[in-house]
């Protein structure tokens, strides 16, 4: 169980840092950070994720394993939603990041579902 919940921390890691990437990146060349209405929701929606993040190393029971996995993912999720329904605002360095925002999504939410299903059979 620990070594799929570890597998699951670096996918939603990677995710964490490949959002952060392009969020930093649809500034423009030189901006840096920007905050405005639309991207602040972004940047506080993978801090809420770096949160479950940090929060998911001090899980010792299986219910905590499932309680961050449906949390990781429901982030992950939410944030794919954010790109689909195009309430970020960004421009074309943005898009580089795209199809590895959306496969590790994909790859997170399949893990989460793995992850969670195994853990509510009994063993």
């Amino acid at each position: 169980m620990m070594k799929k919940l570890t597998r699951f921390q670096g996918l939603a890691a990677s995710e964490l840092i490949m959002m952060t990437a392009a969020l930093y990146f649809a500034t423009g060349y030189g901006v840096g950070v920007k905050l405005d209405d639309n991207q602040l929701m972004s940047y506080v929606l993978a801090g809420l994720l770096l949160g479950g993040l940090i929060g998911s190393f001090f899980t010792q029971t299986a219910k905590q394993v499932r309680l961050f996995s449906l949390v990781l993912s429901l982030g992950c999720l939410i944030f794919l939603g954010e790109v689909w329904f195009g309430s970020v605002n960004f421009n074309e360095a943005f898009w580089y990041f795209i199809p590895g925002v959306v496969l590790i999504s994909m790859i997170v939410l399949v893990e989460s579902g793995i992850l969670f299903f195994q853990l509510l059979l009994p063993h």
